[in-house]
């Protein structure tokens, strides 16, 4: 009669485990990204996040605002940011470029480089975006457009106006 019960101890343990929540990783204290050129007018720019909503964004070519500016997002802002680039964020350091691309590389496409940081350490993303990763390529937009989440159009600029931003030689 004893075995009558392993099958009813077996379910409540198995329960136990099915309902256990997953844990989170922790929401980063800053979190860096950054755009780099392109054989084009793509925009080159960084910035840094903090979770309070204040960054520092930095231009270098083909954006409205060149060097560094302050800036400052509203909690709902930092929350569709994170979240928008949550489903890239790996376990410690990944590169995706042309060592380690599954697929063919286009060239002259800019990468995306994301840092998230907080005092147990750092989880980095390199992506160049001419590795076409198919696990990844249907969501690359959501990447390379995360930071229209934030406050930074006016720093970043229209892609239209692109090479107004840039002097002209002669």
């Amino acid at each position: 009669m004893p075995n009558k019960w392993i099958p009813v101890a077996a379910t409540v343990l198995l329960a136990g485990c099915a309902t256990t929540p997953v844990q989170d990783r922790a929401t980063p204290e800053t979190v860096t990204f950054e755009e780099t050129a392109c054989f084009g007018s793509c925009p080159i720019f960084s910035f840094t996040l903090k979770a309070d909503g204040s960054g520092t964004f930095t231009g270098t070519r083909f954006v409205a605002a060149k060097g560094e500016h302050p800036f400052k997002a509203t909690p709902e802002q930092v929350k569709a940011f994170l979240a928008r680039i949550e489903a890239f964020r790996p376990e410690g350091v990944v590169e995706y470029g042309y060592d380690n691309c599954s697929v063919s590389v286009r060239t002259d496409s800019p990468s995306v480089r994301v840092t998230w940081q907080n005092d147990g350490g750092a989880d980095a993303l390199s992506w160049y975006l001419g590795c076409a990763e198919p696990k990844v390529q249907k969501i690359q937009p959501d990447l390379y457009g995360a930071w229209k989440e934030l406050p930074l159009d006016d720093l970043v600029g229209t892609k239209q106006n692109r090479f107004e931003y840039e002097p002209q030689d002669g």
